[in-house]
């Protein structure tokens, strides 16, 4: 009887941490992607720079030659 309820707590304490530290991973991702939204909008912006400075070497390299 005694073991059943020692298994029953441990089972409701993991459930518990369980719990609290699915809520914690989602609430720290949402902050994480709201605080750095703009360090996202920064990388596409680079990237779309360097394609195109990319796409313009090549079509200097043929010209050019």
């Amino acid at each position: 009887m005694a073991k059943d309820r020692a298994s029953r707590r441990a089972r409701l304490r993991q459930q518990t941490a369980d719990e609290a530290n699915s809520v914690d991973r989602k609430d720290s991702n949402s902050s994480f992607e709201r605080e750095y939204a703009y360090v996202l909008k920064d990388l596409r912006r680079v990237f779309a720079l360097a394609a195109v400075m990319f796409v313009l070497l090549i079509v200097l390299n043929i010209v050019l030659l």
